[in-house]
């Protein structure tokens, strides 16, 4: 354990998390309009709101949905459990923001 530990790149994981905290955080302040909430979450109607935007088909939009029914909101926790959805859809929005399709 400890050479797997003294192998690992903690700056890079440190880089890692503060981009996803980043992310996060520009997520509840497109929430709350441009301040940051106090409650810390993200609504389920913001995440379909992102899923949306980030072109995913609604087949998928459903199964995230459905996964995701018992959740009215997502803390920090909750969004790095689903850290790589979200990455996908921040990209493909940097990538082509005026495409509207579904093509993820």
């Amino acid at each position: 354990m400890r050479s797997l530990i003294s192998k690992m790149d903690f700056k890079s994981l440190e880089m890692k998390l503060y981009k996803a905290k980043q992310l996060f955080l520009f997520l509840l302040e497109g929430q709350a309009g441009g301040a940051v909430t106090t409650q810390g979450c993200i609504s389920a109607e913001q995440l379909l709101v992102e899923l949306k935007a980030g072109g995913i088909r609604e087949e998928h939009e459903e199964a995230v949905r459905r996964e995701l029914r018992s959740l009215r909101s997502l803390d920090l926790l909750d969004f790095l459990a689903h850290l790589p959805l979200f990455i996908l859809i921040h990209n493909s929005v940097i990538a082509n923001p005026l495409d509207d399709s579904t093509n993820l």
